[in-house]
């Protein structure tokens, strides 16, 4: 896992972060599939998809700041 990114437990959340640094919410990826959004070449957020079919979801904290 990238050191930058935090884990967040629930999709709910996960979807409010996104929408607060302004990245649209992805269709959930297939088992065995992920989901990344990058911006300028560095990983802001990802979603994968364990064995189990289980989301785990991720996004770097740093992309929530307002500046």
């Amino acid at each position: 896992m990238e050191k930058t990114l935090t884990e967040i437990g629930s999709d709910s959340l996960f979807h409010e972060y996104l929408n607060v640094a302004g990245i649209a919410y992805p269709v959930p990826p297939k088992i065995g599939q992920r989901w990344e959004y990058k911006e300028r070449e560095q990983l802001v957020a990802k979603i994968q998809i364990d064995q189990q079919g289980k989301a785990r979801y991720y996004i770097d904290v740093r992309a929530l700041s307002v500046n």
